[in-house]
This record gives structure tokens, C-alpha cells and sequence, in this order.
């Protein structure tokens, strides 16, 4: 089955791509090539309805300014389940996101990053409670390790999928982590504590209405996001932010955000705080799609 999608211009595949290679979270659910990308979805139901994951074999077809996605399935699905998938892809993707306002703004030392990023939408993940367990499995812990235990979280808890001559493992949602699982996550992360966040964190976010992140004023999402088991303010931020695409505050706990706002506007000098504030509400409610451009583009400098 075929279908395509049309995300909000400026919108650049390439972008994408970069993006997820690097992208943290269990990332056994894609594969990450030069000119398509693979990724495993468990798309959200309506009441009483079930939703079975699915992969989904993405490619462009358009340009920056008229973009196109071109969406393979292995096989044919209902339109409900075709138009649940399709919204599960536009969120991941951040294909609804509007990006254009922030090359509009009187800033000539973004305007670089503003012209070399244009068209990127950064990819989220695919639930605030997936992010939120990456936040807690990161704490006082190496990114290679907190990585490879994303990925053992999802092979043993979650779902293993086989398409496109691939096998995909598709993090665990929030119904299928409980004390039951305490063996399979203390395999995972090796960490008693984390054990004892982890599943206390997937009761919390089960009693939440999905519509209710969207609906909530910031920071009575942050201050929700805080009385969760194991979520300081790093990892509430982090959360609204990555896992559920608020962009209307930067997210200033992040201890890279001030040295990398600084690397661009004062190499070699460390802004003050309230200086690099000023420069953050230039950006209204993209500062922390400000924040997140700006960290790209320098971590594609020193690749370069």
C-alpha cells in the first residue's frame, strides 16, 4: 500500500535523515538510510479501538518548498488505520511543524544557521512517556549506555516487528511496563533505582488523558511532568521539549544550552544568562526550536 503525505513547507527530507541518525531512544524501531527512511509506528486508537504497529517505508518525492513523502506499506490496511498511521508519522516527523518564522526574525548571527537548516523539522519521539524513559534511564549515565539500555527495554518489553527484510523492535508502551516487569528492566538497565522510577513513571503517565499535553498551559504541563516518579526539572524540560514538541520555552536546566548559545553568538566567551535570555525571547514560542537549531547546526560544524 502506498500513500503520501505533505508536510508544511519549508520541509527537507535530508534533514530528517541526519537528524534520526543521531536521534537518542530505542532506535531498533528505524533504519536510517541516504534517501529513505524505515521506521516502526504503533499508531494511537480512538476509544475501543486497537491500532497494531506497523512499518512504514518513507521517501521524498518533492522539494524543500513543495514537499512530498511517499509512504510504503508491506500490505494493505483501512482507511482507519491508514489516517492513524498517517498521524502518528506526522507527529514523529514533525511534518505539521511551522518553521519558517524563525528566518524571519532581525538576527544576522542565526541567519547562517537559519539558511543551512532550512526546511528542518526536528523528529520527536514518538510519546512523551518514551522520552520521559530516556530521561530517567540518561541520568548520572554514559549516552552509549543509556542507548544500548533503550534498546534492550524495547527487545525485551516491547514489540518485534519483521518488514522490508528487517527486524524492528518497537519500544514498549506505557500498558505493558508494571512490577511484572521489574526482572526484564533490571536486565535492561542494570540499575535498581532506574528499576524503581521505571515503573512507577508508566502508572503516572497511564492516568493522563493522551489530549491532555496539548491542551495544558506550559507550565502546568511542567509542573505535572514533575510530580512524575524520577523526573526532575532536566527531565521534565527535556520531555516538553522532545517528546511533545512544546517549543514556547527554552529549556535553560539543559546544562548544553547556554555553552552552545554562546559558542554561536560569542565564540569564546560565555554569555550571561540573561543575555543569552534576551536572545531566547527574540524567538517568542520557537525559543526552543531556536535552541535546538542552533545545537544542530554547531554539531554539523564539528563534523564538517
Amino acid at each position: 500500500m502506498v500513500f503520501t503525505l505533505a508536510p508544511r513547507p519549508p520541509y527537507a527530507f535530508e534533514h530528517t535523515l541526519a537528524a534520526l541518525g543521531a536521534f537518542p531512544g530505542a532506535r531498533a524501531s528505524r533504519r536510517v538510510a541516504s534517501d529513505r527512511l524505515l521506521l516502526a509506528l504503533r499508531p494511537s486508537g480512538g476509544p475501543g479501538q486497537v491500532n497494531e504497529p506497523c512499518v512504514a517505508s518513507v521517501r521524498s518525492l518533492g522539494s524543500v518548498d513543495a514537499p512530498r513523502l511517499e509512504v510504503t506499506l508491506e500490505r494493505q490496511v483501512d482507511e482507519a488505520r491508514r489516517t492513524a498511521l498517517a498521524s502518528a508519522l506526522r507527529w514523529t516527523l514533525a511534518l505539521d511543524l511551522e518553521v519558517a518564522p524563525l528566518g524571519e526574525v532581525d538576527d544576522p548571527t542565526f541567519t547562517p544557521v537559519a539558511r543551512r537548516l532550512r526546511g528542518y523539522h526536528p523528529p520527536r519521539f514518538a510519546t512523551p512517556y518514551e522520552a520521559a524513559c530516556w530521561a530517567v534511564v540518561r541520568q548520572r549515565t554514559p549516552r552509549g549506555f543509556a542507548q544500548a539500555s533503550m534498546e534492550r527495554l524495547a527487545r525485551l518489553l516491547g514489540e518485534r516487528l519483521e518488514a522490508f527484510g528487517e527486524t524492528f523492535d518497537l519500544f514498549p508502551p506505557v500498558g505493558s511496563v508494571d512490577d511484572a516487569s521489574r526482572p526484564a528492566l533490571l536486565a535492561a538497565t542494570n540499575n535498581t533505582r532506574k528499576v524503581d522510577r521505571l515503573v512507577p513513571l508508566a502508572r503516572g503517565f497511564a492516568g493522563i488523558a493522551p489530549g491532555w499535553w496539548e491542551a495544558a498551559p506550559y507550565q502546568e504541563a511542567r509542573a505535572r511532568l514533575l510530580a512524575l516518579p524520577g523526573l526532575g526539572p532536566w527531565s521534565a524540560e527535556f520531555v516538553l521539549l522532545r517528546g511533545l514538541g512544546r517549543y514556547e520555552r527554552t529549556p535553560w536546566t539543559d546544562t548544553g544550552a547556554l555553552p552552545a548559545i554562546s559558542r554561536l553568538y560569542t565564540p569564546g566567551l560565555t554569555l550571561a544568562r540573561g543575555s543569552a535570555r534576551e536572545l531566547a525571547e527574540r524567538y517568542g514560542w520557537l525559543q526552543g526550536l531556536w535552541l535546538l537549531y542552533v545545537k544542530r547546526y554547531l554539531s554539523m560544524q564539528e563534523r564538517a
